[in-house]
């Protein structure tokens, strides 16, 4: 259920393959606002698609859709509006200033629960999920999603280097890619995860099978990967380079809502020396078992943001 406070419904959704972090939302009935990271909130409003306000046939219904107004937070309030002269520009701002007050009181209760329980994963000859693939909140919305095999990254990131592949000689980029490292763990994946399925996973963690094919109808758990990724992997080589990559994603893997102590413990301690992005995920992180750590990490961040 997405959560409500007055009017506004507010939730999180995670944004997978790549995994990018929970994307925040906040919706009344005619305006949206959404935040990567907390702080800043693009906003949406609900209006007449221009082409559709001057119809010359009076029976023909108007069509709405979403534009992007401009932006919020909680210090300079809504800002960088777009006026556009062929929209109701006055509606449109009395809708983005009814969403500016819900806005205001619920950016103190981030991050917002998680509602994408549906979620496709490939999976083994098994049945056992490897790799989380796309999410939903709609059950109605399964068939017309069309999950594409899993990335490491975005194909414009190539930020991702593995310690383990540089000692091995295997170097971060080649003729052929900029992003030669997160391609060889693409790579594993695809060829152990060759199936999907989609999954209903409940409150406990434990995942029911939606179509009816190789694998059991549910699973407990702990048959999922909590990072979204086959942590445990026979090569030596692969495990090497999947330990890489969660160290690499450690900042925006720990605002996951569903890991246990010990494995937030774990992404603590990686996402520290990673410390810029873990303060740019500080505020959707949904708890802190080391604070004085983490802390650290932000003042450390603070200093190299300002000596930038």
């Amino acid at each position: 259920m997405k959560q409500a406070v007055g009017t506004a419904r507010h939730y999180a959704v995670r944004r997978v393959n790549p995994f990018r972090g929970v994307l925040q939302v906040v919706e009344i009935a005619d305006a949206r606002a959404y935040s990567t990271h907390g702080d800043d909130w693009q906003i949406q409003v609900l209006a007449r698609r221009p082409d559709t306000t001057w119809r010359s046939f009076g029976d023909m219904p108007a069509i709405e859709q979403y534009f992007h107004f401009g932006l919020w937070d909680s210090d300079r309030g809504l800002h960088g509006v777009r006026a556009n002269p062929v929209l109701d520009i006055g509606r449109m701002n009395a809708a983005a200033e009814r969403l500016a007050h819900a806005l205001r009181p619920l950016v103190d209760q981030l991050p917002f629960p998680l509602v994408d329980a549906y979620e496709c994963w490939s999976t083994d000859h098994r049945g056992a999920p490897v790799a989380l693939l796309a999410t939903t909140e709609q059950r109605q919305r399964l068939d017309d999603i069309r999950p594409s095999h899993w990335q490491a990254t975005q194909l414009s990131d190539h930020g991702f280097v593995s310690a383990a592949l540089l000692e091995r000689g295997v170097p971060a980029a080649n003729d052929g890619s900029a992003r030669h490292h997160a391609e060889r763990l693409e790579r594993q994946v695809r060829r152990l995860g060759q199936r999907q399925a989609w999954f209903e996973r409940s409150p406990s963690g434990a995942g029911r099978l939606l179509q009816a094919n190789f694998a059991p109808d549910d699973l407990p758990a702990d048959a999922f990967p909590p990072l979204g990724l086959k942590s445990h992997w026979e090569d030596p080589e692969t495990q090497a380079l999947a330990a890489d990559y969660f160290a690499w994603q450690a900042p925006r893997l720990l605002t996951l809502q569903g890991i246990d102590d010990q494995q937030r413990r774990y992404l603590e301690g990686l996402a520290c020396r990673r410390a810029v992005e873990l303060s740019a995920n500080y505020r959707l992180i949904p708890r802190i078992l080391d604070k004085a750590r983490i802390e650290a990490a932000r003042v450390e961040a603070r200093l190299r943001v300002a000596a930038s």
